[in-house]
């Protein structure tokens, strides 16, 4: 390979000698700043540094959060940086170009994709309900359009119409709706930003619901957890708000396994755990829970909730709440504090134990399919567990951190 400064220290006729067809006889000796600036490669290979370490700065954690519209503005560059690239390489300071034969077929595919979705962006979609929830977190139910067709767990980008907040800015959210249903819904926990705006905008018109704005809907798009449906026995692990993904693929297995596509649909169990901080956390979802465990004839669904902000087991204070919840659930069949089926846990789940019980109680199963969404750390303990287990039985894990 060469770099500028080898080239600066070679003769004009050396060069000339290595790089025949490339070099420019006669231009002299070649120094650092006229290669930088005084040649095509140089110029465009300066900006693409500059083009590429500005999108690089702004896909931080922080920038994609705080500054999403710095991040959003710095990765439509993408164009500019395919066409730099391929004049990068016209200049033919070491050798012929070549990376236009690479990008001319993942070009076509792009440019289909994108007139696939422009179409799709343009649709405006009525909003029909916009509840403020617990826990900060904003509910939006919308029509379904009639083409519209999607699996339980996949998402969509959604920009509001004339909101201030601009009609290009999407944001991804799962669709916490299950394909049976003739409507769309997604939850969104409020940070700062866009969410921020949304909820203000929801609480500002709650007595008003109609000046609510529309929506642009762009999607569906997939990810690892519709692949469910492949396993006899489903573990869905879930923490914070990464249980939106979950809250559609419960309620379409509970309603296949309670309709007649019971003898369609290869799951037959499902432990779903779920990780929170606190009670509050959670407030949200129970009625979903609650719609599902009451649809759930066949008993097909375990759900245990972990709340985390809590002290040690060995700790007394933890014992009692322990004594309290196991009592009341051997007496009423219900969870003390959730009022579910759902057992409720104090402290982190030990995810080890959990999975041998699961191994144990289902010896026949070969094969489990474990879906994790939640923060890394979360997830990191879920694959290192599935990895840890061996023998005739194997845990495969997915993984989606947010």
């Amino acid at each position: 390979g060469y770099n500028f400064y080898q080239i600066t220290t070679l003769s004009p006729d050396h060069l000339s000698c290595m790089m025949p067809r490339n070099w420019l006889h006669g231009s002299g000796q070649a120094t650092v700043v006229g290669l930088l600036f005084g040649t095509i490669t140089g110029i465009t290979g300066v900006l693409l540094v500059l083009s590429l370490l500005t999108m690089y700065v702004c896909s931080t954690q922080y920038a994609r959060r705080y500054l999403h519209r710095w991040f959003w503005n710095t990765h439509q560059l993408y164009p500019a940086v395919m066409g730099l690239t391929v004049l990068h390489g016209a200049g033919r300071l070491l050798q012929e170009p070549t990376f236009h034969l690479y990008l001319i077929g993942p070009a076509i595919l792009f440019t289909l994709d994108k007139l696939i979705s422009v179409s799709r962006k343009k649709r405006e979609i009525p909003l029909i309900e916009a509840n403020i929830l617990p826990s900060e977190v904003t509910n939006l139910v919308f029509k379904r359009p009639a083409d519209f067709h999607y699996l339980a767990g996949q998402y969509v980008n959604i920009a509001l119409v004339n909101s201030g907040t601009g009609r290009d800015e999407y944001h991804p959210f799962t669709l916490t709706s299950a394909p049976h249903e003739d409507y769309l819904s997604v939850h969104i926990r409020t940070c700062k930003g866009w969410t921020k705006v949304l909820r203000d905008l929801v609480i500002r018109n709650e007595k008003n619901p109609e000046r609510n704005p529309n929506l642009f809907v762009d999607g569906p798009f997939g990810e690892a957890h519709q692949d469910y449906s492949n396993y006899e026995v489903v573990i869905l692990v879930g923490g914070g708000i990464g249980v939106t993904p979950f809250a559609s693929i419960l309620k379409d297995l509970v309603h296949k396994a309670s309709s007649e596509q019971a003898s369609l649909t290869k799951v037959k169990k499902v432990y779903f755990l779920w990780s929170t901080r606190t009670q509050k956390q959670f407030e949200w979802l129970l009625d979903i829970i609650g719609k599902c465990e009451k649809e759930d004839a066949r008993e097909l669904l375990d759900t245990h909730i972990f709340i985390t902000r809590f002290y040690e087991k060995s700790d007394l204070r933890t014992t009692m709440l322990y004594i309290c919840e196991r009592q009341f659930q051997g007496i009423s069949n219900r969870s003390l504090f959730t009022g579910l089926k759902a057992v409720t846990h104090f402290g982190r789940p030990d995810f080890g134990s959990i999975f041998d019980h699961i191994a144990l109680t289902h010896q026949d199963v070969r094969k489990f399919g474990v879906f994790v969404c939640g923060p890394p750390t979360m997830s990191d303990a879920v694959k290192l567990t599935c990895s840890k287990i061996t023998g005739k039985q194997t845990f495969v894990a997915y993984a989606e951190n947010f």
